[in-house]
C-alpha cells in the first residue's frame, strides 16, 4: 500500500512539479502547469522584446536570438511535464522527443525572420505547419483521457485522495485496536 501512496503523491518541490519525468500527470495538473510555463515565458519575453526592442517593427537579432534561448529554458519544463502526461496515457517518450524537437525548431524560427525577406519562403510555410500540428498535440494531451487505474507508469493520479483516505482510515484503525 505506501508503494502505491508513493507513486501517486502530490509534487511538493518546484523540482518535483516541474522537472520530474517518472510518473503521471492528469489533464488538469498538465493544463495548470503549462499555463504557469506559458505565463511565465511570456512575461520574459516580453520584458525581452522591451530591452532588445524592435528596429522599425522588425525583431532585432539580439531579441530573435534572446526569444530562442528562453524557449529552449521554458521546454526543459514542458518537455518534463509532456513525459509525464504521455506516461498518464500509456505512451512511451518517443512523442515526446518529436513534440521537443517540433518546439526547437520553431523556438529558433524566430533567427530566419529577423529579416522579412525570408517571410514568403517554403521554410516559413514549414514553420506555419509545424506551429499549426504542435498547437495539436497539445489539444491532444490536454484533452484526451489518461488510462483509467494503475499503467506500467505508476498509479492513476487521480486515485491519490482514495489512497490517502485509506491509509489514515487503516492507521486510525491500527492505533484503535492497541
Amino acid at each position: 500500500m505506501a508503494e502505491r501512496q508513493k507513486s501517486c503523491a502530490q509534487d511538493s518541490t518546484i523540482t518535483e512539479i516541474f522537472f520530474r519525468t517518472s510518473g503521471r500527470i492528469n489533464r488538469w495538473r498538465y493544463f495548470m502547469r503549462r499555463m504557469i510555463l506559458a505565463v511565465l515565458t511570456y512575461i520574459f519575453l516580453f520584458v525581452g522584446y522591451k530591452v532588445l526592442g524592435y528596429e522599425y517593427g522588425q525583431v532585432t537579432t539580439a531579441a530573435g536570438i534572446y526569444n530562442g534561448v528562453i524557449s529552449i529554458i521554458f521546454l526543459v519544463p514542458i518537455f518534463c511535464l509532456t513525459v509525464r502526461r504521455l506516461q498518464d496515457m500509456n505512451k512511451g517518450k518517443l512523442l515526446a522527443i518529436v513534440y521537443a524537437i517540433m518546439q526547437i525548431t520553431m523556438a529558433f524560427s524566430d533567427l530566419t525572420f529577423t529579416d522579412f525577406k525570408y517571410m514568403d519562403s517554403a521554410f516559413s510555410y514549414f514553420l506555419l505547419t509545424l506551429a499549426t500540428f504542435s498547437m495539436m498535440l497539445d489539444m491532444y494531451f490536454m484533452i484526451s483521457p489518461g488510462t483509467y487505474g494503475k499503467n506500467k507508469f505508476g498509479a492513476n493520479p487521480l486515485d491519490f485522495k482514495k489512497v490517502t483516505k485509506i491509509e489514515n482510515k487503516v492507521d486510525l484503525t491500527k492505533a484503535t485496536d492497541k
